[in-house]
């Protein structure tokens, strides 16, 4: 099925959040070198933010938008959600892992889509296609093969599970309210506006437990690293592809990490490639195709443009208003003024 004449297009923006995803799953990786240079979760999450800020900054200068006005326009809300949602899902996951089996952590986490599948039907009342739950079911069962070595050997320690199970609830909820407020603004600023309330409340952070402050010029590299690359270019494909997809969609996609994760434990970590990993990549690979797939022939109804605020055109030649209202043009010559109505 074609696409309606005049429809906006959703490929850019599943593209967009593939990719965006991909590259957050190079994060554990870079954490663990960070951490054994020295840093803490809230210091190494801070020097992200922040560092990405300021080439975020950059780029809304380079390309002329004004942050303050956006700011006074609406975009602190962001800014909110970054500080509360957007910090706690990273707090939880993040803690989750100081004692919790990493495979039990990562399955409870990635059941985030099946949780914004459901707060999107009974909270929003946003239908739901029965394709998206099987893509769903499908990439479930992926990451239950990939994440099962551990699952097998693994023991449940209750702190840990007391940070995760949360996690998907609030990334949930952090998606569903950035779909509907990252469409009033350009996607840089909201980048800026979730990075900038990260970066507040983990700045916080730091500033209680103390700011750790890289070993080595290797770190530095490193922090520069996931401040731009899995930092400020993710958050504004986030920024883009979320408002565009919904918050359903995009989960769905996102899950293009768990197979970066696991591509980088297999390529560079050493770790074994075994048949439930192949077959758990597949499923999750097959489940984000299918859905992806699917959206190019199912594209919503083109908007009407909002109208513009502003002080009205000066009256042209032969008008006039008197009292705020315009006049009509004085009669041309022959012309009388008792015409039929």
């Amino acid at each position: 099925m074609s696409p309606a004449p005049g429809a906006p297009r959703l490929w850019p923006a599943a593209l967009a959040a593939i990719s965006g995803s991909a590259m957050v799953g190079l994060m554990p990786l870079v954490a663990r070198q960070l951490y054994a240079d020295g840093l803490s979760a809230p210091s190494m999450l801070f020097w992200r933010y922040s560092l990405a800020l300021v080439a975020l900054g950059l780029a809304a200068s380079a390309v002329r938008l004004d942050l303050r006005q956006a700011w006074r326009g609406g975009a602190w809300q962001i800014a909110l959600v970054g500080a509360t949602l957007g910090a706690a899902q990273t707090l939880c996951f993040w803690e989750s892992l100081k004692t919790l089996e990493t495979s039990i952590a990562v399955l409870l986490f990635y059941t985030y889509p099946a949780v914004t599948l459901a707060l999107d039907r009974l909270v929003f009342k946003q239908p739901i296609r029965p394709l998206a739950v099987l893509c769903i079911a499908i990439i479930l069962g992926g990451a239950g093969l990939i994440t099962l070595p551990g699952l097998r050997g693994g023991t449940i320690d209750l702190r840990g599970l007391c940070w995760a199970l949360p996690s998907p609830l609030v990334y949930a909820l952090y998606l569903a309210i950035n779909a509907r407020l990252l469409r009033r603004h350009p996607p840089l600023v909201g980048a800026f506006g979730l990075f900038a309330g990260m970066a507040l409340t983990f700045g916080l952070a730091a500033g209680f437990i103390g700011l750790d402050v890289p070993e080595s010029s290797a770190g530095w590299l490193l922090l520069l690293f996931i401040a731009l690359v899995p930092g400020a270019l993710t958050m504004t494909l986030f920024s883009y592809s979320v408002p565009r997809l919904g918050a359903s969609s995009f989960a769905i996609l996102a899950n293009a990490e768990l197979v970066t994760v696991v591509l980088v434990g297999i390529l560079v970590l050493g770790e074994a490639f075994t048949a439930d990993r192949a077959i758990g990549g597949a499923l999750i690979v097959a489940g984000i195709l299918v859905h992806a797939l699917s959206r190019q022939g199912r594209q919503p109804a083109p908007t009407l443009p909002r109208l513009q605020r502003g002080p009205l055109p000066p009256p042209q030649a032969r008008e006039g208003y008197r009292g705020g209202v315009a006049l009509p043009p004085p009669p041309l010559a022959g012309e009388g003024r008792g015409g039929s109505s």
